[in-house]
């Protein structure tokens, strides 16, 4: 017997687990599939940074995550940690201002038990082998031990690695290629060197040293070292070949015990050239694989996942067309091509050979880096908290819209992220004063009958009582004036702000009939756009 569901994920990664996340908290039938028989405990990733941790807001689990892992300022851009020249996070306007160090089987097991919380086991030691397309969607094949079964989805997700099982049968164009260079990876207890600032780099002629510290007393050692690059790629790494490795770069002696993992691994610079291919989609290392530099790697796939969930989970339950699908590709392309860019920027600049070349290299990033607009684009750009999409019209329209706290009509304070944009569809902001309330009330009313199951109103005053405004939608103050002081909005303006957190659209003016042409963009089903009364809340 053919077996079905909704969407269909292979790779219970941090991709394909918040995808899955997304979809299951909107009561959208899913499954997802992981061909390993247990959860991994061993970590390449370990930087969790600020826009991926306001998208775990809106899961529910970034503080749980921020409470496993520990904070770290931002990003060392210079060759000796004794002197760091970090992007600094600290100034950054969010909740979480600063780069979290959490191993990626923490934040999968974390990430998993959500999922079990809306009711969704990952089916392991189960292998996506071969799919088709059919008229209604896909077949797949999956295989277990116990034999093959045949699953039928609308859509199905390819999250399932640099590897790609899904990307091979699709045949898409991979563009880059792979690093010459073979890295050193350890997780070792280190002595005869201090580190517990969070992520430490060295560099010098052998080459590039990351030193991570872990909670437990133990150590991530990560090199690239010249002397070693001839050696097989295959060959098991010993403990003293780190340990050699390791003192070259800090030039002097430390010890190394207590090996927990030793690996050589290489890495890619590598960018598939569609997201999107019919019913199938790809995200994570599936699309892009690139330097560790900079920590972008498990960061870029989450919020490729987030991005591709909500879309799906809204076209799946009718409350947006199949063609919102594409635009998965058209806003998160762009971004894996640019992290590609960036991040080899980052380490060809630290793996420079020549002496004269690497103290030209330290001048400028010295001269440069600390100066203010500098500072606030690389931190920006490094925690995803600057990517902004083309999404339609107004000043902010594909900015992200920053958390903020109001407070409602039982004077109860209520954050943006883990509690307004929980709701599973889009959310309409109109920013008024207390006289507009009053003047334009049938004006202000018209637009809330646009309320729907997929659409969200709140009225936000920028100063009074809320209490004394009743539009039979939620009504809510600004009370510390973020509006006005953090975004410089003035009132009598509306925003229709995203699942994922990014302005949809920002109107200056209150017009009923425009506001709602803006709307059918992103809200009209294969029904038609839905207007009605106002729906009831429970």
């Amino acid at each position: 017997m053919i077996q079905t569901t909704d969407i269909l994920i292979a790779g219970a990664g941090p991709t394909g687990l918040t995808t899955a996340i997304e979809l299951a908290r909107r009561h959208v039938n899913v499954r997802i599939m992981e061909r390993r028989s247990q959860p991994s405990t061993r970590s390449k990733a370990l930087v969790v940074h600020a826009r991926t941790l306001e998208f775990m807001d809106i899961l529910g689990v970034a503080d749980e995550m921020v409470q496993r892992g520990y904070t770290s300022p931002g990003i060392d851009f210079s060759a000796n940690a004794r002197e760091p020249l970090r992007a600094n996070m600290y100034g950054l306007d969010t909740r979480f201002p600063f780069i979290l160090i959490l191993p990626q089987a923490e934040t999968e097991a974390i990430l998993e038990r959500r999922l079990n919380e809306l009711g969704v086991e990952v089916e392991r030691s189960s292998e996506l082998i071969q799919f088709t397309e059919t008229p209604d969607g896909i077949r797949s094949i999956i295989e277990r031990e116990n034999g093959r079964f045949e699953v039928e989805s609308q859509y199905l997700v390819g999250a399932d690695g640099a590897n790609s099982r899904i990307r091979q049968i699709l045949d898409l164009p991979v563009q880059g290629s792979a690093y010459d260079w073979t890295a050193f990876l350890g997780d070792v207890h280190l002595h005869g060197h201090h580190a517990e600032g969070g992520t430490e780099q060295h560099s010098n002629d052998r080459g590039l040293a990351f030193i991570v510290p872990f909670d437990d007393g133990s150590h991530r050692i990560v090199t690239i070292d010249r002397k070693y690059q001839d050696d097989p790629k295959q060959r098991d790494l010993s403990l003293a070949e780190l340990q050699e490795s390791i003192s070259a770069i800090l030039e002097k002696q430390v010890e190394l015990s207590d090996p927990v993992w030793l690996t050589r691994w290489g890495a890619s610079l590598k960018l598939v050239s569609q997201y999107r291919s019919g019913r199938v989609f790809l995200g994570g290392d599936a699309v892009h694989t690139h330097s560790p530099a900079g920590g972008q790697g498990l960061n870029t796939g989450v919020q490729d996942a987030f991005n591709l969930g909500w879309k799906l989970g809204l076209v799946i339950k009718g409350q947006a067309p199949d063609t919102l699908l594409d635009t998965y590709h058209t806003e998160r392309h762009p971004i894996g091509k640019k992290v590609l860019r960036t991040s080899d920027f980052l380490l060809r600049s630290l793996l420079v050979r020549q002496p004269l070349l690497r103290s030209l290299r330290e001048l400028l990033f010295r001269l440069l880096i600390p100066m203010p607009l500098i500072q606030k684009n690389l931190a920006n750009n490094l925690s995803g908290l600057g990517i902004r999409y083309n999404t339609g019209s107004g000043e902010m329209a594909g900015a992200r819209m920053p958390d903020m706290a109001l407070m409602t009509s039982q004077h109860e304070v209520v954050r943006l992220y883990n509690e307004l944009l929980i709701f599973p569809g889009y959310t309409l902001l109109l920013f008024i004063d207390p006289d507009q309330a009053q003047n334009m009330r049938s004006t202000i009313e018209q637009i809330t009958k646009y309320e729907r199951d997929g659409l969200q109103i709140h009225i936000v005053l920028n100063n009074g009582l809320p209490e004394l405004h009743d539009f039979g939608v939620s009504t809510l103050v600004d009370y510390r004036g973020d509006f006005e002081t953090r975004l410089g909005f003035e009132t009598g303006r509306a925003l229709l702000i995203r699942p994922d957190g990014y302005i949809a659209f920002d109107h200056l003016k209150l017009d009923a009939d425009h506001i709602g042409n803006l709307l059918k963009k992103w809200l009209t089903t294969t029904n038609g756009f839905l207007y009605r009364e106002k729906l009831s809340r429970p």
